[in-house]
Parts: C-alpha cells; structure tokens; sequence
C-alpha cells in the first residue's frame, strides 16, 4: 500500500511543472495546490504562508511543546537539454524501485516521505508534535520560502529539524555543516561591431573567456585548505550558465557575461574572496572592462553542534552513523543562523539531484519514513 502510495501521489505531482520564476520557469502553485489537496484527502488540515505568489505550506499534528519538523522544497531547477533525457521529465515512470523524473529526487523525495508519514501517522502515540514544511524557492535563495517561515517565527528555538534534502545510499550521512555559497556574474564591457572588422571592436567574449579561465585557476590555487568533514573537502570555483550576446553570428559582441558558482570552506571570509577578485580585475590587462554582480551570497552559519538533540535522535534511529559536511546549500543553513540546531539527512543515490534521467528509490522513501517513525513515536 505505501509502494502504491508513492507512485500514485508522483503520477500528481511531478506533472506539475514548479521551476521558480527566477529560472524562467511557472513557480510552486499548482503543486501546492495539489499538495493540500492530498493533505485534507488524508483528513489533516494545513496552513498557507504565501509571498508574491509563491506558497509554502505547514502541517502540524499535536499540542506538545516540541515539534519534529521535516522541511521538503516544492520548486525544481528546470530540465535543462531534453535530449539528454531517455524519459518525459514532467511524467512520473516507474520502472521496478525508480520513479524517473525532474523533482523525483530533488526534493519530491522529502515531500513523498513527508506525505507518507502523514498517511501512516498514529496520533495518539506521538513524543513530539509532528510539523512538515512544503517551501518555495529553496533552489534561488529561500527569500519566498524558509527565510519567510522562520521570520515569522514558525519554529521555535528547541525544535527538531529535518532536512531531506541530502544524502548518501546507505543513509548514514548526517549533514551538520555548510560551505559558504557566493554566486557571481561577470561582466565583460566591450565594442560592439560587425565581425568582419575586428580592430574595430573589443571583443567581450574574448575577453571574458581569458578572464574567467584565469580567474577560476587562480580561485583553487589561493583557497586550497582542505577539511575533511566535508565532501568534497575543498572548496569549489566553477563556471556554470554563460550570459547571451548576440543573436546573429556577423557580429563582435560588446558585452557579454558568464556565472561562477562558488562554495566556500567556513575556513575562509567571503570578504577575503571578494577582495581577491577585485584585485584580479583590477589587474587583468584588457581593452575591455570587467566587473561583477553577487546573484546569491549565503555565509556559512556555525554548524549544528554533535552532541544536539536532533542529531543524538537521528543517530539512534539509523546504524553507525556518520557526522559530516556538504557543499551543496539547503535550509538547514537558515535554521542554523537562528540559533535552530537543524541536519540534513535522508538515503539517496548520489549525483542525481540536477541530472537527466533524475530518480528516486520507493524503497528509500519508505525506509526513511520508518527511520523518523522511529524517532517521534513513544
């Protein structure tokens, strides 16, 4: 019955496309909508927090002082190149223990099991409240989502917080720190003119391309340190989405840009870096002008300390667990610089989050929702 659960509540919702605006994409509305409506086909009752038009959703069972609260994240990044996939990304297909499709994983695994747990849940034999979070916006910056939750003082300061928003396949991964995160666009200020006269123009493309090469080598080399509690232990410089240009192929561009995706050891200021890479522009020698736009900056908050509640919980729930942290950033982060000790944690295959062909387990989602049943029953 929970297999068929699963599947039936994919085939709901994973049709429903849920990239945020700032992605060109609809937004969360039409899977929350869907959302609530399986929580009141499960006779519970819920809470609607909307900004903007984007929704997020809270559900709360019990009337004891301290919840668990699972947070699971209802936008998706886009698709990306639809012929790198083998199946629809916006159809559920099951095959054997997968369910392919964008947002299976990330997060439709953290809503499936919160659904879940909803489904089974026993009342009466609750020690903490039971809250689940269906957020928006997590992949652009939470500011429509967790941000606005914990603004309003939705959680209290001795909550339990789960993030499923990460993990490992045999789910002994408990996440209880982040890398910085900084996200740039750079600039590149040239001359615009037709391409069969070059020395009339300042080829931005050109010269942004030497730029951010060297820029990013120069990145590694400086911020090498290594610390081994997280994964990678290094910190990462990577150049991700290119900026358009022009549209005709006659023609030099005169400004162009590319994004760099930066995650950043605790171990270093973000400061430090910034003023790194402004010395690097003001060194590069160059007809054209680079500068620079900060997209996303997110500082690493103190990490979740070892000997917390909800990581002791968690810890005794699974089998030789093991404390580490991760790059990737998630609302734990946000938690964390609210004095809210908060893990991330669920068993999950690796490099699928943001792939083609993006799935996840059935039998991962049932043995997570066994694991925190574990933890919130008497």
């Amino acid at each position: 019955m929970d297999e068929s659960f699963i599947i039936e509540t994919a085939k709901r919702l994973i049709p429903l496309k849920s990239v945020g605006p700032l992605s060109d994409g609809p937004g969360e509305s039409r899977k929350a909508e869907e959302i609530c409506k399986i929580i009141k086909e499960l006779g519970y009752n819920y809470e609607r927090y909307d900004i903007d038009g984007r929704p997020n959703i809270i559900v709360r069972i019990g009337s004891m002082e301290k919840t668990l609260w699972i947070i699971s994240h209802m936008d998706t990044v886009p698709e990306g190149d639809i012929n790198l996939w083998h199946y629809d990304p916006y159809q559920a297909t099951v095959s054997g223990d997968l369910i392919y499709g964008r947002g299976t994983e990330d997060n439709g695994q953290g809503i499936f099991t919160s659904l879940l747990l909803l489904k089974n849940l026993k009342p009466d034999r609750l020690k903490f409240n039971l809250g689940l979070a269906f957020v928006s916006d997590e992949e652009t910056g939470s500011n429509f989502g967790i941000k606005y939750l914990i603004k309003n003082n939705i959680f209290k300061k001795d909550d339990l917080i789960i993030v499923p928003d990460a993990g490992t396949p045999d789910g002994r991964t408990i996440e209880i720190a982040e890398k910085s995160i900084l996200w740039l666009k750079i600039n590149s200020h040239g001359r615009q003119y037709h391409a069969s006269m070059p020395g009339e123009a300042i080829n931005a493309t050109k010269e942004l391309y030497k730029f951010v090469l060297n820029l990013e080598s120069r990145l590694k080399e400086k911020y090498n340190k290594i610390n081994d509690v997280f994964d990678p232990p290094y910190s990462t410089f990577e150049i991700t989405k290119h900026g358009k240009n022009v549209d005709n192929i006659n023609t030099i561009p005169g400004l162009d840009s590319q994004f760099l995706d930066c995650r950043i050891l605790p171990d270093y200021d973000v400061n430090d870096v910034l003023k790194f890479i402004d010395d690097e522009i003001a060194g590069f020698k160059s007809p054209a002008r680079i500068s620079y736009e900060i997209i996303q900056r997110e500082d690493a908050p103190e990490p979740t300390r070892k000997d917390s509640e909800i990581v002791r919980l968690l810890s005794d729930a699974i089998e030789n667990p093991k404390v580490v942290g991760i790059g990737g950033g998630t609302c734990a982060a946000f938690f964390r610089e609210n004095g809210i000790p908060a893990v991330v944690w669920s068993t999950t295959d690796v490099d699928v989050a943001h792939q083609a062909d993006e799935f996840v387990r059935i039998s991962n989602i049932i043995k997570d929702a066994k694991t925190i049943e574990r933890i919130i029953y008497k």
